[in-house]
């Protein structure tokens, strides 16, 4: 690195290359995001205060988190936090970083509340809430529904409380701990939801062996793997879910778009489910299923 000066731009134009040579995906935008949070500004900021020059103590810290990066540990979890539908949340190894893709259960679930007539209440159930991203989205864009969110983890049900009270809807949310529907059997919700959503683990073992370590090495691995097919966690919400529901409810879950075949025939194997549907990621990939409880 160049001794002097320690401006911005030299910095990241630095760490870039340095994070490249070491197989990062992105090595500019995480060196903008490391600086960033150091500096405690946006990434506009590095760039409209160009001729800051570092001091040594904020060059020591950032030294530190660019080594961290380059060790493999995702940038998201080092600066602890993300956005999600345009919600900043806090992230650690508690629970999974929220992705991108899964903001289109949220879309998808305030498309389905949008379609209600106003006087209706409906009554929304996250299974597996993790950092609480999915029900906080949807429960801060949508009016005259109660929300209630799972989670196996006593660990991310923490965390997500934090993030529903720091986002302004810790009052609209019920966080319970329990296997997917063991805490509905307990609160009696039985024929009473409208809406279940999940982003279930819906990777095999073998899909998992082959991720980066950045993945393996960090985050938790019963929020990605189902088991040894990958479809375990759906088909257990497929056949839970027909006792939750009301007439005419659904559930909204992300799949790995090459369960689409075999997660709509596992479907249709129940009576109790009618229409069947896909929604498409940006990718044009099967990201999202619906499934609706029949009338």
């Amino acid at each position: 690195m160049p001794q002097e000066p320690w401006t911005p731009l030299t910095i990241i134009k630095t760490t870039a290359d340095y994070l490249a040579g070491r197989g990062v995906e992105e090595p500019r935008l995480d060196a903008e995001l490391l600086l960033s949070n150091v500096l405690g500004i946006d990434r506009i900021g590095l760039y409209t205060g160009f001729e800051r020059v570092l001091t040594g103590r904020e060059l020591d810290h950032y030294r530190e988190l660019v080594r961290q990066r380059a060790a493999g540990r995702p940038c998201k979890y080092i600066t602890g936090r993300t956005e999600f539908y345009s919600i900043e949340l806090a992230v650690d190894e508690r629970s999974l970083i929220p992705r991108p893709e899964s903001e289109h259960v949220v879309e998808r679930a305030l498309d389905v509340l949008g379609g209600r007539r106003e006087e209706d209440f409906a009554l929304v159930v996250e299974l597996g809430t993790g950092s609480g991203a999915i029900i906080i989205a949807v429960a801060a864009n949508a009016a005259d529904a109660g929300f209630v969110a799972t989670d196996v983890s006593a660990d991310a049900l923490e965390l997500a409380r934090s993030n529903a009270a720091a986002a302004g809807v810790a009052g609209k949310i019920e966080f319970v701990r329990g296997d997917l529907f063991d805490p509905l059997v307990v609160m009696g919700l039985e024929c009473r939801v409208d809406m279940l959503v999940s982003n279930p683990p819906y990777l095999s073992e073998k899909q998992w062996e082959c991720l980066p370590r950045s993945i393996t090495g960090y985050e938790p691995r019963e929020a990605l793997v189902a088991g040894p097919n990958g479809t375990e966690v759906e088909e257990r919400i497929l056949e839970g879910a027909r006792l939750f529901l009301r007439p005419g409810g659904v559930i909204i879950m992300e799949i790995d778009p090459s369960q689409r075949d075999y997660l709509m025939t596992a479907a249709s194997s129940f009576c109790e489910y009618g229409q069947v549907r896909f929604f498409a990621d940006y990718a044009r990939r099967p990201r999202v299923m619906e499934v609706e409880k029949k009338k």
